[in-house]
């Protein structure tokens, strides 16, 4: 999970230097990002599907491999369009590889054993941005972007001859079809709490993918300090996540939902009137991507919780639906911020992110049944403790 989080998120940090490299806007080496997230979004459930009768640890070192080569091969890209399809087949990896390390972890280790697994590896992913994405952007601002790729590509063979020397044989998992896993999305409150977790998504997203220009934008941040934003906004995120689910417990995920999206909302317009400035000190502009990050990381634990809490037996399900739904939010981020960015600047992207956070809220607020509100977010903060992991 760390490096498929370091590849996914690493376009971001040198967004710049790609654009620059390949001769396009910042807005289409955004897409790369995009693409990305598209891929694996629509990619994940197909090949849960397709590859539940196949060997599990096989699945797993041919992904790895497969990401390996992508990212080499993205290192001596002679076009665009080359490196853009890197970002497929990387994605496609990520997309085979990821179920199966949450399922390996919650069967493969003993069961007193089980919940600090699967612990880890939720945690891999919020460990590269707080090192892996920041080490990776000062890594190709110092000595070419390439070097990023190179960078990745070198977490990833680490994994790879991990698993080939200490995984042990994982056998086929139980086969599901595709309909049983989307069958949840017959349900009204899953599909307005996806769509919550979409807008989050692809608000968020948005702001990460093109915070080279925000940020130059509202200071003439480089790349240096984009690496230090980064490394500001993880460890403010990994601390928002443990803040988010106490709060879902103690609060109820609607009301931390409030608090968290009416602190979003306060941060980007903050960005925005920054931009508008032009001459933000890098101190203020850190000191704001932690608050937006605190922000974000609150706002995800809660609407997972809400979701659990209506989901029944279909639990499982949700969750990998959740999974994807995130990707395909991050996509939209990237494509709505590639089309902002080109058409109003870098101002447009804080001021539609705080419009995205008043939805994500209104949706919350009318999904509630007024006869058992109460009730639902009692069941919620129980299902919090069961599902922290």
């Amino acid at each position: 999970m760390f490096a498929f989080g370091t590849g996914d998120f690493i376009v971001a940090g040198i967004l710049r230097e790609l654009a620059a490299e390949f001769d396009v806007s910042e807005a289409l080496a955004g897409q790369l990002v995009t693409v990305y997230s598209v891929v694996y979004a629509v990619t994940a459930p197909v090949m849960a599907v397709v590859a539940a009768r196949w060997s599990r640890r096989l699945i797993m070192i041919g992904g790895m491999s497969l990401f390996v080569a992508s990212n080499v091969i993205a290192t001596m890209s002679p076009a665009y369009s080359v490196l853009m399809g890197t970002r497929v087949t990387s994605a496609v990896a990520a997309a085979a590889i990821t179920p199966l390390c949450f399922s390996a972890a919650g069967t493969v280790p003993p069961a007193d054993q089980r919940g600090k697994a699967l612990g880890f590896i939720g945690g891999g992913l919020m460990l590269s941005m707080v090192l892996g994405v920041p080490l990776g952007t000062w890594i190709g601002g110092h000595y070419g972007w390439q070097a990023a790729f190179w960078f990745v590509a070198a977490i990833g063979m680490l994994v790879l001859i991990g698993m080939i020397a200490l995984l042990p044989p994982l056998p086929a998992s139980a086969e599901a079809t595709l309909g049983a896993r989307l069958k949840p999305l017959t349900h009204g409150s899953i599909i307005r709490g996806l769509s919550c977790m979409l807008i989050v998504s692809a608000g968020g997203m948005m702001m990460m993918t093109y915070i080279a220009p925000v940020m130059y934008a509202a200071g003439r941040v480089t790349t240096d300090g984009i690496a230090v934003l980064f490394l500001a906004a993880g460890l403010a995120g990994v601390a928002a996540t443990l803040i988010g689910g106490a709060g879902a417990d103690r609060l109820g995920p609607v009301r931390m939902v409030i608090l968290g999206a009416s602190l979003l909302m306060a941060s980007m317009l903050t960005l925005a009137a920054m931009v508008g400035w032009g001459a933000t000190p890098l101190a203020l502009l850190v000191a704001l991507a932690v608050v937006w990050s605190l922000a974000i990381g609150t706002l995800n634990p809660p609407l997972q919780v809400w979701l659990i809490s209506r989901a029944g037996p279909s639990a499982n399900e949700v969750m990998a639906l959740n999974s994807s739904v995130t990707y395909l939010g991050t996509s939209a981020g990237g494509l709505i911020g590639g089309l902002l960015l080109a058409q109003w600047g870098p101002i447009s992207l804080p001021l539609v992110a705080a419009a995205e956070v008043a939805i994500v809220v209104t949706l919350l607020l009318t999904a509630r049944d007024r006869a058992s509100a109460a009730a639902s977010d009692q069941t919620a903060a129980q299902a919090a403790t069961t599902s922290t992991v």
